[in-house]
């Protein structure tokens, strides 16, 4: 089968139709050459990658002949982490079909939008009961259903005949504010940051990647999976980040990607020790703000600095701490190797790389806006840029807060309240003042118990006066037992904000 598959794309008439083939993300990962090579390591099962070609061919051939699916059609994927939602994933991008993961957590009207925006063929369910309710617009199907199904069919060898602008996946931004939109990814594009991040990352064959990322996200689906297959190197497959799951199975890992609740989390473990992580090579964050204690308490334990740096979905991985070099806690590092990086006057972040998506879906508006003049793609983040060009990241421009007229950059007090022994973490946030149109407020989660808030709120203030000009301390400190976060642990700051919008009222 897999001579068939490589021969088939060969033997396309014409050397533009055999290019063309070239371009789809399937062939630029070359994963039907090392057919023997452990692919997944899922608890006691290893598939190899010959296996997997195979499942993720008989998916298309599912796909193709039983759904009638087609190039450009859009599958939609609400369905668990398992190795086969693997490999529905690559049948889509082998057929030219369009794969949209969707949070199989998500409520019916959070699913709704999703469905009536994308308009997909084809909605592939873990949560069947929930989403039959949306038979009457589009085909249902449990995972299950499609999974012993495909398990029946002969495997599709062939691979459709895309060009590198041709969209490969939609994926949905994480909505910390408004609706989220969905961000059109090509096969040009997912391929060039692959090809990027495991030339900066160091990946090669022998690598093990512990996989406890979620599947419906750029960081566990693009990034950790995209690594793993064009390197050629195994994937260590966890279905959802446990601590103590995670430190059993990190003991024979050389690679592990998180977000940044994963590295706390697996601080507070004693079994996190030399034992468990004396194999990995490196240690990678991202999808939200690493604080630089965590950071510093990292290195104390294992003698690593989490190696940090700056993804967008419609962008890729933009910076990076470097694998071999200074790594400096507090930034996302230089600009990937062919990336843009620069500061506008108002101290945004833009880029221009080779793996900007292709616009947002259906919304050319939007997709303007969000670009220059001269063709840089403004991040929505502030930052700035030390003399070594590592980038310092501010926050979100809606999230910089102007007081009395000048501005404050609420991660640069966030990394400084997270480093006080009394602190477990914390936001900083504007509130409308009458007198100084915004006033910093300091939302915390404290290290133990509070029973006096009002002595509380004055020590931390007291501090700060000591460490910040005056401007940027805060009017106000609210104590809660825990931040409100999205999906991917981001804090939701909008959700803060209105919460506390009439503080000064």
């Amino acid at each position: 089968m897999l001579s068939r598959l490589v021969t088939s794309i060969q033997s396309r008439a014409g050397l533009r139709a055999a290019s063309s083939a070239a371009n789809n993300i399937v062939s630029q990962a070359q994963i039907q050459t090392e057919p023997s090579k452990v692919l997944f390591i899922d608890g006691s099962r290893k598939i190899t990658y010959g296996e997997f070609v195979k499942r993720a061919g008989q998916y298309a051939t599912a796909l193709t002949e039983k759904y009638n699916i087609k190039k450009g059609d859009r599958v939609m994927a609400r369905v668990s982490k398992t190795t086969d939602t693997a490999a529905l994933y690559i049948a889509c991008l082998q057929i030219g079909a369009l794969y949209i993961p969707v949070n199989p957590g998500y409520t019916e009207s959070e699913a709704a939008h999703y469905i009536k925006d994308a308009t997909p063929s084809l909605l592939v369910t873990c949560n069947e009961d929930l989403d039959k309710l949306f038979r009457d617009r589009i085909s249902v199907l449990n995972e299950d259903k499609l999974a012993s199904e495909a398990g029946s069919l002969n495997a599709c060898t062939t691979i459709e005949h895309v060009e590198t602008a041709d969209p490969a996946s939609v994926c949905y931004t994480s909505g910390t504010t408004g609706l989220p939109k969905g961000a059109i990814l090509t096969h040009g594009s997912l391929s060039n940051n692959a090809h990027d991040i495991v030339r900066d990352w160091g990946f090669t064959s022998s690598d093990l990647n512990l996989h406890a990322l979620p599947f419906y996200h750029v960081h566990g689906l693009y990034y950790s999976l995209h690594c793993s297959l064009f390197s050629h190197s195994t994937i260590i497959w966890r279905s959802k980040f446990e601590v103590e799951d995670c430190i059993k199975y990190m003991k024979d890992a050389t690679v592990m990607m998180g977000v940044p609740t994963f590295f706390s989390r697996l601080l507070a473990s004693k079994n996190f020790n030399e034992d468990a992580f004396k194999n990995v090579r490196v240690f990678i964050s991202g999808s939200a703000p690493l604080s630089v204690a965590t950071i510093e308490e990292f290195k104390k334990r294992t003698g690593q600095v989490i190696l940090e740096r700056y993804g967008m979905t419609e962008a890729g991985v933009m910076t990076t701490n470097p694998l071999n070099g200074v790594r400096k806690a507090g930034t996302v590092g230089p600009a990937v190797q062919g990336v843009g990086c620069r500061i506008a006057k108002n101290g945004g972040i833009e880029v221009k790389t080779n793996a900007i998506f292709a616009g947002y879906w259906k919304n050319p508006k939007k997709t303007a806006e969000e670009f220059t003049e001269d063709g840089w793609f403004k991040t929505g983040d502030v930052g700035h840029l030390d003399e070594d060009g590592y980038l310092t990241i501010g926050g979100r421009s809606k999230d910089m807060i102007i007081t009395g007229g000048l501005n404050v950059y609420p991660k640069e007090l966030e990394d400084f309240i997270d480093t006080l022994p009394f602190v477990k973490e914390s936001a900083v946030i504007a509130s409308p003042h009458p007198d100084f149109g915004e006033a910093v407020v300091a939302v915390v989660v404290p290290a133990e118990k509070v029973k006096d808030e009002k002595e509380f709120e004055k020590k931390l203030i007291g501090v700060m006066k000591k460490k910040v000009a005056n401007y940027k301390v805060p009017k106000r400190v609210i104590i809660l037992d825990s931040l409100p976060r999205n999906h991917i642990t981001k804090v939701q700051k909008n959700v803060l904000r209105d919460t506390y919008k009439k503080l000064f009222a």
